[in-house]
């Protein structure tokens, strides 16, 4: 039988990569509200993909002036929701020999941010105005910059401590996160995704570039790092239930008689 720590730890890795893919495909489907059909490949400055390229159609926590899009920011917003608690639970998962007063601060303030910004994003949408939300600024630079340099970090450091395959595995999924947050989306893949288009303002489709590949990529490689760790284990809780079913087991053989003259 499983030990209840590994298969809660199954568990919450299961939760985390079903996050990250929920979110992945939310923020898809809100770059595809943007962008489809008026920017084609190829057609990026065509006159029915140059006007959406403009900062007013931004939908990820939108400023004045801000024109909706379809249903973008509802679901970005949902998107960001879901990352938040994904945020909740990735540093007990890449760096799980931390102090829970490294780990718990960094999963909290992360969460409590990106929650901030999904909110202020959907309630935007459903309203189709600017929704104004305190420490949005604040919370844009949790995500953006302490977020992502904080779980690379953690996750560097717990690579150090306890090298492995496990924590190669953890440290590749906190680098697949952080190169899904904004600066380097919009400023290294999203031109890379577009053939090396440069807008004037925003890239087409930039956007999607954090959601199939990288959010998904940082979800799936958390499975290897899982499996890494619960071959030793269950090697381990092999051998002790041999030794428990056989009571000769850890025993020193008795002391050989000398023959009688």
């Amino acid at each position: 039988m499983c030990c209840p720590r590994l298969m809660a730890e199954k568990l919450t890795r299961a939760a985390a990569a079903l996050l990250l893919a929920g979110a992945a495909a939310l923020l898809y489907a809100a770059a595809w509200e943007r962008w489809w059909p008026g920017c084609r490949r190829g057609g990026f400055d065509d006159a029915s993909c140059l006007p959406l390229q403009d900062h007013s159609y931004d939908y990820l926590v939108p400023g004045d002036p801000w024109t909706p899009v379809g249903q973008a920011a509802q679901l970005a917003g949902a998107g960001l929701l879901l990352l938040a608690c994904a945020a909740m639970l990735l540093p007990r998962l890449v760096a799980p020999s931390l102090p829970g007063l490294v780990r718990w601060p960094l999963a909290a303030i992360s969460a409590a941010s990106l929650g901030l910004l999904g909110a202020a994003t959907l309630l935007s949408g459903s309203t189709g105005d600017v929704v104004t939300v305190p420490f949005v600024g604040a919370a844009a630079l949790v995500w953006v910059l302490a977020w992502p340099a904080g779980l690379t970090l953690c996750a560097g450091v717990e690579a150090v401590r306890s090298p492995g395959p496990r924590a190669r595995w953890g440290l590749a999924s906190a680098i697949a996160v952080g190169c899904s947050t904004p600066i380097p989306v919009l400023l290294m893949w999203g031109p890379i995704a577009a053939g090396g288009y440069v807008s004037y303002d925003t890239t087409p489709w930039s956007e999607a570039t954090m959601a199939p590949v990288l959010l998904l990529a940082a979800g799936l490689v958390l499975w290897p790092s899982l499996r890494a760790r619960r071959g030793p284990a269950a090697h381990r809780a092999r051998r002790a239930s041999g030794r428990a079913s056989d009571p000769t087991a850890g025993r020193a053989a008795p002391p050989a008689r000398s023959g009688s003259a």
